[in-house]
């Protein structure tokens, strides 16, 4: 009896496995290459090539006030947030003076999303005799990351010398998520990339909270992910409760930081 019959006498079983050889072509990588995760370079400019680029101008569409980019203007309810950025959109779409700023003339956009359109057509009619006609409403749009982008993307498209869209407000373009930092920022990062994008400004209307703060910017409405992502914010404040005068402070990316005393005209609602 061979060794072979002898095993399978005694209940032992033999597994036999082919193995091939590798082929002369086949590559076999170090094993500390195929542990390596593959990653995009960094895409740098040097030194010498920035000192060789050209830096194009700040571009404005209220001069030395409001520049192209993403912008906030807070205020307290009922303080005219809405009465001011009406007038501000009037102004450009007609090339007219704005607070005594010079406004460069283009398509406008204003996105009134809490009031119906009965309301907006009763304050214009009352700031304007005449609306002008590159001026563009509408009371409903949708939120940042289902539609919105895409929408503005597209009236842009068909109106090429847009350079101003404003939100009123921009809680209603936002999903709830809660007013975290990361949340904010993301919001407004979003909307700053689209006005870059795009080379306009996008003024978004937002409100105050309601404490009280020692610095006038720490009153906008929730995390500083608002404030630190925007390229300007501007606060709204009435010196008195249903007084006609007030203050409009702001800081900004591309404006020196200043404040400047306002007056509400009850007869030209401006």
């Amino acid at each position: 009896m061979n060794q072979i019959d002898k095993d399978i006498t005694e209940g032992r079983y033999y597994v036999h496995r082919t193995y091939s050889a590798p082929s002369q072509d086949a590559v076999i990588e170090p094993e500390n290459k195929q542990k390596h995760k593959r990653f995009k370079k960094l895409k740098t400019v040097s030194g010498d090539e920035l000192m060789k680029k050209t830096v194009k101008p700040v571009r404005f569409v209220v001069k030395n006030l409001l520049p192209r980019g993403l912008n906030i203007v807070v205020g307290k309810r009922k303080e005219g947030k809405s009465w001011l950025m009406l007038d501000l959109c009037f102004s450009v779409a007609a090339g007219e003076k704005f607070l005594d700023f010079d406004t460069e003339q283009g398509t406008v956009l204003y996105l009134d999303l809490e009031d119906p359109e009965t309301r907006l057509l009763q304050r214009a009619r009352e700031i304007r005799d005449v609306i002008p006609s590159n001026f563009h409403e509408a009371t409903r749009a949708g939120k940042l990351g289902a539609g919105l982008a895409e929408q503005i993307e597209d009236f842009v498209h068909d109106h090429p010398d847009t350079n101003l869209v404003v939100i009123d407000t921009l809680q209603k373009i936002r999903k709830p998520k809660g007013d975290t930092y990361a949340g904010d920022y993301q919001v407004i990062s979003s909307l700053k990339n689209l006005a870059d994008k795009l080379n306009i400004a996008i003024v978004c209307i937002h409100h105050t909270r309601k404490m009280k703060a020692k610095d006038t910017f720490d009153s906008v409405l929730g995390s500083t992910g608002l404030t630190a992502a925007a390229d300007g914010i501007y606060v709204l404040e009435r010196k008195a409760e249903g007084k006609p005068f007030g203050r409009l402070s702001f800081i900004s990316r591309d404006v020196p930081d200043g404040e400047f005393s306002v007056r509400f005209d009850y007869e030209t609602c401006r």
